[in-house]
């Protein structure tokens, strides 16, 4: 099947026509108005996409190096996707109280949801004033960084056909980090890691472009695998901050509190308890790996890299589960250059296992 074509109001390789041209050249003053229109809002978003890649150089992710795996306009609308993930989580993660953190993303939504139906994309954005806020960096970071991100955010959606919903999901991710800090039932998890991860895995897919139709379950179930990885991972520090997130239905099913999660030991509770959860996503990751098919050509290098990169992430913490209770797992220098070397060089990428390994020898 034919590759999903971007229908977009705006092209990367065409001036940004916000306006229709005049019918007539014998109007030269508004032919000039509206060159001088388009030409501002052109600029605005170079420059949007501009601070969007200083947010996402800055942010020392390893993933930020996956973009270059994709053609330029993809991988601007990247940076653009994860630039304003990034701020979303910086309001989130700030330090003042969870109630003014709670506004702030309200505020965020609402005037993202805003900007990305066009109500208000040729304003500055301003905070409204909260008493309880005064003194605060944030109240003018806040708006400073929205109206440096939301240009790009809004032509990559545009270009991309990227819903709304996915965007706004990003966010109230965000929201629920505020609000719950336990889970009761891995329904309960479920939901969670969609928005913080499975939404953020819907909007990559409209980016990287895909066969119809738009395979949303394997999608779903690849993000559940790579937060279910990084909840994993993330044991030790999360009970640092009195957050557990492995549902209470299944550390009770092993003889576990909740004191045992907020002060954790490697005895053989704990140890069945993560085995179960690593089994659970083995079998997220094979469901995940179904977006392949899907795909684009030039969507796949960077899917494959992500998908590969947890599943390594995983395998290193089912080889030695009772770390997590101390410390955080990571790769390897040898397995991230291994990963590299495999996706950047196209020779290696080709012959690369198709389903991968892992799947083969489930």
């Amino acid at each position: 099947m034919a590759v999903t074509s971007s229908r977009s109001l705006l092209r990367q390789d065409a001036p940004v026509t916000l306006w229709p041209s005049p019918k007539s050249s014998g109007d030269k003053g508004l032919a000039l108005r509206l060159s001088s229109y388009i030409m501002n809002a052109d600029q605005s978003v170079a420059a949007s996409y501009r601070f969007a890649r200083r947010i996402s150089r800055q942010s020392g992710s390893n993933f930020y190096r996956s973009f270059w795996l994709l053609p330029p306009p993809k991988r601007d609308a990247m940076v653009a996707l994860y630039a304003f993930a990034r701020i979303t989580d910086d309001v989130g993660d700030c330090g003042e109280p969870t109630a003014l953190r709670t506004r702030w993303l309200d505020w965020w939504r609402h005037t993202t949801a805003l900007n990305l139906m066009g109500d208000s994309e040729s304003q500055t954005i301003t905070l409204p004033d909260l008493p309880d806020a005064k003194g605060s960096q944030w109240m003018e970071v806040l708006p400073a960084k929205a109206n440096a991100v939301l240009p790009a955010i809004r032509h990559a959606a545009a270009r991309y056909q990227i819903p709304s919903r996915y965007l706004l999901e990003i966010i109230d991710g965000v929201l629920a980090d505020q609000q719950k800090t336990r889970f009761d039932t891995y329904e309960q998890l479920e939901h969670y890691c969609y928005l913080v991860a499975s939404a953020v895995g819907l909007a990559c897919l409209h980016i990287w472009e895909f066969n119809e139709p738009l395979p949303t379950e394997a999608a779903i179930d690849c993000g559940l695998a790579f937060q279910m990885t990084n909840v994993l991972r993330d044991i030790a520090e999360d009970a640092r901050r009195g957050r557990i997130y492995l549902p209470r239905q299944h550390y009770q099913q092993h003889g576990l509190c909740e004191d045992d999660l907020l002060h954790p030991r490697a005895d053989d509770r704990l140890l069945c308890l993560i085995q179960d959860e690593i089994q659970r996503a083995k079998k997220l990751f094979n469901s995940g790996w179904g977006v392949w098919d899907s795909l684009s050509d030039d969507g796949r290098p960077m899917f494959s890299m992500m998908w590969r990169t947890y599943r390594r992430l995983l395998t290193r913490i089912e080889e030695n589960p009772s770390a997590v209770v101390s410390r955080r797992i990571c790769l390897s220098a040898v397995d991230r250059l291994g990963l590299g070397v495999q996706h950047f060089l196209p020779m290696r990428f080709r012959r690369m296992p198709v389903p991968p390994i892992e799947i083969q020898t489930r």
